[in-house]
């Protein structure tokens, strides 16, 4: 069963071996490298030290993953 999903920038067709790899991808290839990926991550690390302590004791990674705001291509 062959899947079909146009870019989201480009109105290019999304090669099936793109989507196996990204299920959930909006961007062909050559436009997912030019505005730097589908996806914004951010990351901080997260404090479980006392209330009021200097000492930094870090327990973990909170990650952040938000879409990308994409604009049309303009030819």
């Amino acid at each position: 069963m062959a899947k079909l999903r146009l870019c989201h920038r480009c109105r290019a067709r999304i090669p099936e071996q793109r989507l196996e790899a990204q299920p959930d991808t909006w961007l062909c290839l050559p436009c997912s490298q030019e505005v730097g990926g589908d996806y914004e991550i951010s990351f901080n690390e997260e404090n479980v030290g006392k209330a009021g302590s200097l000492k930094k004791n870090y327990g973990g990674i909170n990650i952040r993953k938000r879409r990308r705001r994409i604009e049309p291509k303009e030819d």
